[in-house]
């Protein structure tokens, strides 16, 4: 089935909107725990819920911005180029969010708080990599696939 490169950037920041809504399903309930290693870990995923929900709606806000315009296939191309630009980007990030979510791990073991804060940057460094790469070798093969229609 044919979907148009809108429609999936919007799918994708609904996919992200969902993953921060989990995340913060999670994390906000952990920030009460008495066990320093689980609100740490908590506050962290509440914390990067939030970054990404203002991600997803910023560029839901730039999606709906781009289907009013009348623009033609040398445009849309050029939103593809742009998005995948940024997804590598982010792909190499997010592997930077992980070896960092990791140093604070091994650090200093015996501190619980920045066990917890690493922990949780793993797992969401983790899923953000998956997230972006698996993206970014969807649209590499834009236009197939997709239709210029916004």
């Amino acid at each position: 089935m044919a979907m148009s490169f809108l429609s999936y950037q919007r799918r994708m920041m609904y996919q992200l909107l969902f993953w921060a809504g989990l995340s913060l399903g999670v994390g906000l309930p952990m920030t009460l725990s008495t066990r320093e290693w689980v609100r740490a870990f908590g506050g962290m995923t509440a914390a990067w819920a939030a970054v990404n929900a203002l991600i997803a709606l910023l560029a839901l806000r730039g999606v709906r911005k781009k289907a009013q315009q009348n623009a033609d296939a040398a445009t849309i191309e050029g939103w593809v180029r742009q998005l995948l630009r940024l997804l590598w980007i982010n792909v190499a990030l997010d592997a930077l969010y992980i070896a960092v979510g990791v140093g604070l791990i091994v650090a200093v073991p015996e501190n619980r708080m920045l066990s917890g804060f690493g922990w949780a940057i793993v797992v969401q460094g983790a899923f953000l990599l998956m997230f972006d790469a698996w993206h970014g070798m969807r649209l590499r093969h834009f236009p197939r696939g997709f239709t210029p229609s916004a």
